[in-house]
């Protein structure tokens, strides 16, 4: 850019000390510049005169506010990616965060063999049942106490002699003045060879009178015992 003429005006110097006050009829102290020329003027482009003093032009591109330009695929943009969802949220090593599964399907395997363990226990027991020999009832006795003056009740007892194998006997009582029980079931365990079953015969008045208690096995097998005793009150 070149530099003005100097105008000689300009090279007026008052060396009177006294003369130093201004005088309005002093013809030397108007001083007249002239134009600039046009070289002297400086034109700026139209975005750097329209622009702020928070414009800052960098590489072509223009941002307004503090900072600078942040570079494609900083921490801050995949930050706002995974915010927005358009990006997957990466682990520590860039590798993408694989979701936990859920507990059901992590613990299925076990919970699979664990009911497979049930099952095969259920039905080793069923086929052990079903291999099993019947329940058998070899044999039945029936005692009666003594049975003192004027007694007013008398417990007959029966035993049933199994094969130990469980099962369920079903019996009866009968006795001999006509009356006889409903019929009754009586349970038995496994390796359980004797099991007792009891009547109570009651009685009132006085008198003499012989009694005859029965007991009748109605299954598995049909087994009977019987027992007499008398009773007496006068």
């Amino acid at each position: 850019m070149s530099t003005p003429p100097e105008d000689p005006r300009l090279r007026f110097v008052r060396t009177d000390p006294a003369a130093s006050r201004p005088r309005p009829d002093d013809p030397d102290l108007t001083v007249t510049l002239p134009p600039a020329e046009p070289a002297a003027t400086l034109h700026l482009p139209p975005s750097a005169a329209g622009a702020g003093p928070a414009a800052i032009a960098a590489e072509g591109e223009t941002r307004f506010g503090p900072g600078v330009p942040g570079t494609q695929g900083t921490a801050d943009d995949r930050a706002t990616g995974i915010w927005r969802g358009t990006l997957p949220p990466e682990g520590p090593s860039g590798a993408t965060v694989r979701r936990r599964r859920p507990w059901w399907r992590r613990e299925l395997p076990s919970l699979l063999v664990v009911v497979a363990v049930v099952v095969a226990v259920v039905l080793g027991m069923r086929s052990c049942t079903a291999a099993r020999s019947p329940l058998h009832v070899v044999g039945a006795t029936v005692t009666a106490p003594e049975v003192g003056r004027c007694a007013k009740t008398v417990v007959v007892t029966g035993v049933l002699r199994t094969d130990g194998n469980p099962g369920t006997v079903d019996y009866r009582w009968k006795r001999s003045d006509g009356t006889a029980s409903a019929v009754l079931h009586q349970e038995v365990g496994e390796n359980v060879r004797r099991s007792e079953v009891v009547l109570r015969w009651s009685f009132d008045g006085h008198g003499t009178m012989k009694a005859t208690a029965t007991l009748e096995v109605l299954s598995p097998d049909p087994v009977t015992a019987a027992t007499s005793f008398t009773y007496a009150c006068s």
